[in-house]
């Protein structure tokens, strides 16, 4: 548990007889504010309100918090401020607060999730799932293929309908194999379909000595110069392509 009981003696040590004097017992809970980096809170009421554990995390303006308890097998519920909340029995490990007065309801793993955001990073919805080595998330869709979880990305939860993200074996990287050359040089590099021509260039650049001046991609077979703003997809590159990089041609005037 995230939470602790602690013991102490307000008089100093136990008598000899074995009774303690004026013996209190302080609750420790886990504490977020709208985010998933907690601290902790002492409370000597093992069963304070919503709004007492608001009041102990220092918030002012009570009334336009949200307060969600993240129980221990990971399901979410919402704490209203003169709901009790029982730290010894109830077992809840942590809680976020968030200042809205609108929750997004979605299912992680199958289990109830709520969030005070109308998105959701990546990196929060691992670290909620808390996933076993070599599982992914993923939003399910019903029918269709499941979209995979970006670690990196954000999820749209105040779009219509309830999100459902589920485990499963990572997703192999989306991507393909391109040979480019320069002076002669040929070297394979690996793209992504959304990838631009110009992030390419400042990919490969380095693998050629970091040549100077602007340079352009050129498709070897056709030669046509590629759209440095369109991506790999929007180029018709395929796989096995062989690119050129070469100094863009000045046109006279």
């Amino acid at each position: 548990m995230d939470y602790e009981k602690i013991a102490s003696g307000a008089d100093g040590p136990m008598r000899d007889d074995g009774v303690e004097l004026n013996h209190t017992t302080d609750y420790r809970l886990n504490y977020g504010d709208g985010a998933l980096t907690f601290r902790q809170l002492v409370f000597a009421d093992p069963v304070p309100v919503g709004r007492q554990i608001l009041e102990c995390a220092g918030v002012r303006d009570i009334e336009q918090y949200a307060l969600i308890a993240i129980l221990p097998g990971g399901a979410m519920e919402d704490i209203r401020l003169d709901e009790p909340v029982d730290l010894r029995g109830r077992g809840i490990e942590r809680v976020v607060a968030f200042r809205t007065d609108v929750l997004q309801r979605a299912f992680l793993l199958g289990r109830d999730m709520l969030w005070g955001r109308p998105d959701i990073s990546g990196h929060d919805l691992y670290a909620l799932a808390n996933l076993s080595e070599g599982e992914a998330l993923y939003i399910d869709v019903p029918g269709g293929t499941d979209i995979p979880v970006p670690r990196d990305g954000m999820v749209d939860l105040a779009k219509p309908g309830v999100e459902r993200f589920v485990a499963g074996p990572p997703h192999p990287p989306a991507g393909f194999d391109v040979a480019v050359s320069y002076n002669g040089i040929v070297r394979t590099v690996r793209v992504t379909p959304g990838e631009t021509i110009a992030a390419l260039i400042e990919t490969v650049r380095p693998q050629f000595g970091n040549p100077g001046g602007d340079l352009v991609l050129v498709d070897a077979g056709s030669g046509r110069v590629l759209e440095p703003t369109h991506t790999i997809a929007q180029e018709g590159v395929q796989p096995g392509a062989h690119l050129q990089l070469r100094p863009r041609t000045v046109q006279g005037g």
